[in-house]
């Protein structure tokens, strides 16, 4: 697959997104908050390697937000940004989202759940833990004095510091590109952090996929299986020895559970690759009991 394969455009005239792959169902992509600096449009070079695996079988669309968003904008704003776009083109979607999409998805599910067939939160919770919000705070500082060489440098040595070799990979583009519209970046960072999912995850019905590290210091185990008992029909997978990029650093179990979830579920035709049985070591996919 190649850059040449992807169809770019606007979706609700607003919303940036790309397309790739052909299958018969739909997966829909909420990125995380590098999302805010550089949009599917500026990621042409990136995109076929980085999501080869679903989109083998999916239709993969990957959704920015939309750009100059007016200040105290919301998680709960952006959901409803995204239901506009889900409206017009794509309708009812396997939905995954990431870090801060994550946290659209959660009010995504529980008030447009017309549009959501399975869901995938990744890498979130309801809420960032009392120590993890330490971290954004300093980017937050940073993106205030637009300092954009240290905040970039920051999160990916934060996120990325397991492995030198990913997180020169990481960081190298990201201080090579401008970022689009540095006011997206402090109102993405803000929602991120007053972002309370506490009232949605009960809403939300459709089967559901919460996965993350173990030790991700933004969402550690024990705030991550607090989320999934709130959530209706949730299933927790854990990924041993990972932090908060659990996508990059653990790609492979990290498709892997996801797909044999999507298998599992009936959203894919199934494939050995994605069999539970070849599933690499770690915390199995269990379903989690409701409070």
């Amino acid at each position: 697959m190649t850059a040449k394969e992807i169809k770019f455009g606007l979706l609700a005239e607003c919303i940036p997104y790309a397309r790739i792959g052909n299958g018969s169902q739909k997966l829909v992509i909420f990125p995380g908050l590098v999302d805010a600096a550089w949009d599917v449009r500026s990621r042409a070079w990136d995109l076929p390697k980085h999501y080869r695996r679903f989109a083998s079988e999916f239709t993969v669309y990957v959704v920015s937000r939309k750009r100059q968003m007016p200040v105290g904008y919301t998680t709960r704003d952006m959901a409803a940004d995204y239901a506009k776009a889900f409206k017009c083109e794509i309708g009812p979607a396997v939905v995954m989202g990431i870090s801060l999409g994550g946290f659209i998805a959660q009010h995504f599910a529980a008030e447009f759940p017309q549009y959501v067939q399975r869901l995938v939160i990744a890498c979130a919770a309801d809420h960032q833990s009392d120590e993890g919000r330490l971290v954004p705070e300093r980017w937050l500082a940073l993106a205030r004095q637009k300092r954009w060489g240290e905040f970039y440098f920051d999160i990916a040595k934060v996120t990325m510091q397991e492995f030198n070799h990913t997180f020169y990979q990481f960081l190298i583009p990201l201080l090579r590109m401008t970022p689009a519209d540095p006011s997206d970046f402090l109102i993405s960072l803000e929602a991120s952090m007053a972002h309370d999912g506490s009232e949605s995850l009960g809403k939300i019905r459709a089967p559901t996929l919460l996965i993350g590290g173990t030790d991700d210091v933004f969402f550690p185990p024990a705030l991550l299986c607090e989320t999934a008992r709130c959530i209706p029909n949730a299933t927790l997978r854990l990924i041993h020895g990972c932090r908060h990029g659990a996508y990059e650093l653990h790609k492979d179990e990290f498709e892997n559970a996801v797909m044999d979830f999507m298998h599992e579920h009936g959203t894919a035709a199934t494939s050995p690759s994605a069999s539970s049985a070849e599933l690499p070591a770690g915390d199995m996919l269990e379903p989690v009991q409701p409070l």
